[in-house]
């Protein structure tokens, strides 16, 4: 039984930790209105396909965050696009203008039968 409830803590502990996000800029947390998020998947997904942020401007995302909150005007995001299924990773660099106090997500684009990652756009999330 304490097996049990022990994996059973563990699971709720990564996913918590797989939805946080990091903060890519200096100095202390500003309100959502004067800051954008950027949306990518938890690392811990189970999902057919998905994006990770690995770096924005430069900075590596830690392992555990999902989503970014960078100050508004021209970033530049490293994200991997991953096909479960196939194996595929693409490696993609993307320059993203982004709005104070909007919320973006980024969305993998598929080549033939989906078999293979050839890109990643980011959206806005409304």
């Amino acid at each position: 039984m304490i097996h049990i409830r022990l994996a059973v803590a563990m699971c709720l502990c990564a996913t918590l930790l797989a939805c946080s996000t990091q903060q890519a800029y200096e100095g202390s947390a500003r309100p959502a209105t004067e800051v954008a998020l950027i949306k990518g998947d938890p690392k811990f997904r189970l999902a057919p396909v998905a994006t990770f942020i690995r770096s924005v401007d430069g900075v590596a995302m830690g392992d555990t965050q999902a989503s970014v909150e960078v100050l508004p005007g021209e970033h530049e995001l490293v994200v991997d696009c991953v096909v479960s299924s196939s194996g595929d990773r693409h490696r993609v660099h993307l320059q993203a203008v982004v709005e104070a106090g909007e919320s973006y997500r980024l969305e993998p684009q598929m080549g033939s039968a989906n078999q293979a990652c050839v890109g990643v756009v980011m959206v806005s999330d409304h």
